[in-house]
């Protein structure tokens, strides 16, 4: 069962998300004609367990020394959560794509292109993608540095760049070894679970060497992919909500299930000892939450 922190967190993104998305389609005169679209960008945008933008959070809250109750409605951190929930939400859109990993469930619901049309999941995931830099747009605190990390989260050489290796080694598989598997994953989704590290030191200015945290972002989410593979072979869509596809369990496939459950507890034991010195409960519950969720 997860905390009452954690519920109090989840449910403070969810309801900025929800008061953002309804002030931004009431402005529009021809909301009503949208109808349809609005729906499918609220359906994309519920269940997720809100991981990368809990962990900015609770990263701000500790180096800000404030409270959850004494953020507010327009903070910068506010404005990054959302952002990083859209971009995350355009990037799950994408993968499930028939053209991607044709995925038809994600946590026991049809998922985007499936519910509603393969056309309207690619406007939802242009609407979450371009809304993601708008919402930025408005932070008050170094804002260039922020949009430059931000974007490359996406860019070539990062998510786009290596969701076409990724098709690639799906067709070729003998082409791949277990360190261009390791770079493949740290490259297409590294970098967005680093800017939910780092955002809160370039927007409140703090003197914080940001290679201070490099091997715990590389890590947490190296584990977190890890612990994909072993889910999808070690249950099933019943209890994990989604599609499980066998011969895209990589480090399965490389590692066999003994060693990659190994490698799963050194990454995890490594990120502890990483953040110890914060003294966080709840970034601790965060990584072994990782290791041991089912979905």
């Amino acid at each position: 069962m997860l905390p009452n922190w954690y519920k109090d967190y989840k449910n403070l993104i969810e309801k900025s998300i929800d008061n953002y998305l309804s002030e931004y389609f009431w402005q529009e005169k021809h909301s009503d004609k949208l109808n349809s679209f609005k729906e499918a960008v609220f359906y994309a945008i519920k269940w997720w367990k809100k991981i990368r933008s809990i962990l900015a959070l609770e990263f701000y809250i500790i180096f800000s020394n404030k409270t959850i109750n004494e953020i507010k409605k327009d903070d910068d951190i506010l404005k990054y959560c959302l952002a990083l929930e859209f971009l995350h939400i355009y990037s799950l859109i994408h993968d499930d794509l028939p053209c991607m990993d044709n995925d038809e469930y994600r946590r026991w619901k049809l998922t985007v292109w499936k519910k509603y049309s393969e056309s309207t999941a690619v406007l939802v995931w242009d609407f979450f993608n371009s809304l993601s830099f708008e919402i930025l747009s408005n932070i008050n605190s170094n804002l260039k540095q922020i949009l430059s990390y931000f974007g490359k989260s996406v860019w070539f050489f990062w998510m786009l760049g290596w969701q076409v290796l990724d098709l690639y080694f799906e067709k070729n598989l003998q082409n791949l070894n277990i360190s261009s598997l390791i770079e493949t994953h740290n490259k297409k989704t590294w970098w967005l679970i680093r800017v939910s590290i780092i955002w809160w030191i370039l927007i409140s200015w703090k003197d914080i060497k940001l290679n201070k945290y490099e091997k715990f972002w590389q890590k947490i989410w190296l584990a977190f992919q890890i612990k994909d593979d072993l889910i999808d072979v070690e249950w099933t869509f019943e209890e994990t909500g989604k599609s499980v596809w066998w011969e895209k369990k990589w480090f399965i496939h490389f590692l066999w299930k003994q060693k990659s459950k190994e490698c799963l507890d050194r990454l995890i034991s490594e990120c502890f000892t990483i953040v110890e010195p914060l003294k966080s409960e709840k970034i601790e519950f965060l990584i072994e939450y990782i290791k041991t969720r089912v979905k």
